[in-house]
């Protein structure tokens, strides 16, 4: 009988933060990539102000800024525009949309 794998720290931290969450998305989010791009993620999002996090009572508080999500997404998706169209230009592809 094979053993398990011993589970990493950012995977556990991963498991715990999406309890809530669906199994498919628990199971992505406990892989070794999967736990690593949820934390990166949530550290991205907090670095630029979408999440903030706040101590009350010795409880974490998660406050999600609906406004400057929606503004990080509009410009993520103008970046990912621009650097498509900069490959399929440099690989001659053109009219790219």
């Amino acid at each position: 009988m094979a053993s398990r794998k011993k589970k990493s720290n950012i995977q556990k931290v991963a498991a715990l933060a999406t309890a809530g969450l669906p199994a498919p998305v628990q199971q992505v989010a406990s892989t070794k990539i999967g736990s690593l791009l949820l934390i990166a993620g949530a550290v991205i999002a907090v670095a630029t102000g979408a999440i903030t996090v706040s101590w009350k009572g010795g409880m974490p508080s998660v406050t999600v800024n609906e406004a400057r999500a929606e503004e990080l997404k509009q410009r993520v998706q103008a970046e990912a525009r621009i650097a498509v169209e900069r490959i399929a230009e440099e690989r001659g592809l053109g009219g790219v949309r």
